[in-house]
C-alpha cells in the first residue's frame, strides 16, 4: 500500500497536477486504511490475524498462512489495490500514447515510464495466474519480493533531470511552454483576471474564465501553473485574501463585518474564507482588523 500510494503521488506530480487533490484525497484514504489495520493487528494479535497453518513440511503445500481479517478491511484492501492500478494504468496510457513531445526529456521519460507500465501489467498478469492456478505460497512470496524489488529498482534509476525543482523541469502538458505562451498574453490575463476584478465573482471557475479568455481549460490550467506555481483555485483565494487585506484599510469598509468582507472579496461563506486566509496572510482576519482599527 505505501509503494502503491507513493507511485500514485509521484505521477501525480510529474505528469498530472491537475489531478492531484483525488491522488491526495486517494493517499490520505489509503494511509487510513493502513494505520486502521496496524491498530486493529495490535487489537487483536498477529497470530490471530495472521494464523500460521499447521504441518507445513514442503513449497508445494498451500496456505501455508491464511489471513483472517474482517470483511470490510479485506475490502478496503482490494479497493486500494484497484485505484492504484487505475490510477497508474491511466497515467501510463496518456504518457505513452496521448503525449507526444518531440524533445530529448520527453524521450527518456516514456522509457522511464515504459518500465512501471512492463511491472505494472506483470504484476496483473501474475494475479490472474495465481487466480486460475494453484501456486504455492512460498512462490507467490518470491514473486511478491521481486515485484516489490523492480518497483524500487525503477524508481531509484529514474532520469536525473526529473530531481529538480518543479517549477523549472515540467512534465506532461507543460513540456513545451510555446503550446500555450502564444495563445494567453499576460496583459490579457491581467485585464481579465485582476483589473475587471473576475476573481471577486462567487462562481468563478477555470472553464468559465478559459471561456472569456478564448482558451481550452488545459491550456489555461497550465499557463496559471507555469506563470504562478499554484492552481486556479488557489490563485482566485489568494487573490481574495490579498484584496480584503487592502479593502479592510479603506474607511467605507470600515462597519463591515468580517462576513460581509468575506462576501465583498467573493467568498461565497465566512467559513470558506478562514482557511485561504490563515494560508496566504496567516493569523485570524479579526485580529488583523483589530490591529488596524
Amino acid at each position: 500500500m505505501l509503494v502503491g500510494t507513493s507511485m500514485v503521488q509521484i505521477f501525480t506530480n510529474l505528469y498530472f497536477i491537475q489531478h492531484k487533490k483525488i491522488a491526495n484525497i486517494y493517499t490520505i484514504t489509503a494511509y487510513t486504511i493502513y494505520v486502521f489495520l496496524i491498530f486493529y493487528v495490535e487489537i487483536v494479535g498477529y497470530d490471530t490475524v495472521f494464523p500460521k497453518a499447521n504441518g507445513i513440511n514442503s513449497i508445494g503445500d498451500q496456505a501455508a498462512i491464511s489471513t483472517n481479517l474482517p470483511i470490510y478491511l479485506d475490502l478496503f484492501l482490494e479497493l486500494d489495490f484497484i485505484l492504484f492500478n487505475l490510477f497508474c494504468l491511466y497515467y501510463i496510457y496518456n504518457i505513452l500514447f496521448k503525449f507526444s513531445y518531440k524533445n530529448i526529456y520527453f524521450k527518456r521519460v516514456q522509457v522511464w515510464t515504459f518500465s512501471f507500465f512492463m511491472v505494472i501489467v506483470t504484476q496483473l498478469v501474475i494475479i490472474v495466474i495465481t487466480m486460475i492456478f494453484k501456486i504455492p505460497n512460498d512462490f507467490k512470496s518470491y514473486i511478491t519480493t521481486v515485484y516489490a524489488l523492480a518497483l524500487l529498482l525503477t524508481i531509484l534509476y529514474r532520469p536525473s533531470f526529473i530531481n529538480k525543482n518543479g517549477s523549472k523541469i515540467s512534465f506532461g502538458f507543460l513540456f513545451n511552454r510555446n503550446d500555450f505562451s502564444s495563445d494567453i498574453k499576460e496583459v490579457d490575463f491581467n485585464f481579465q483576471f485582476f483589473t475587471n476584478f473576475y476573481y471577486k465573482s462567487k462562481t468563478a471557475n477555470i472553464e468559465e474564465f478559459s471561456n472569456i479568455m478564448g482558451v481550452s481549460k488545459e491550456i489555461m490550467f497550465n499557463y496559471i501553473y507555469f506563470t504562478y506555481s499554484m492552481s486556479f483555485e488557489e490563485l482566485l483565494n489568494k487573490s481574495r485574501v490579498e484584496y480584503f487585506v487592502e479593502i479592510i484599510k479603506a474607511p467605507e469598509f470600515n462597519n463591515y463585518t468580517v462576513e460581509a468582507l468575506a462576501l465583498e472579496v467573493g467568498f461565497s461563506s465566512r467559513q470558506r474564507f478562514y482557511q485561504p486566509f490563515k494560508k496566504y496572510h496567516g493569523g485570524n482576519p479579526s485580529d488583523l482588523i483589530d490591529i488596524l482599527s
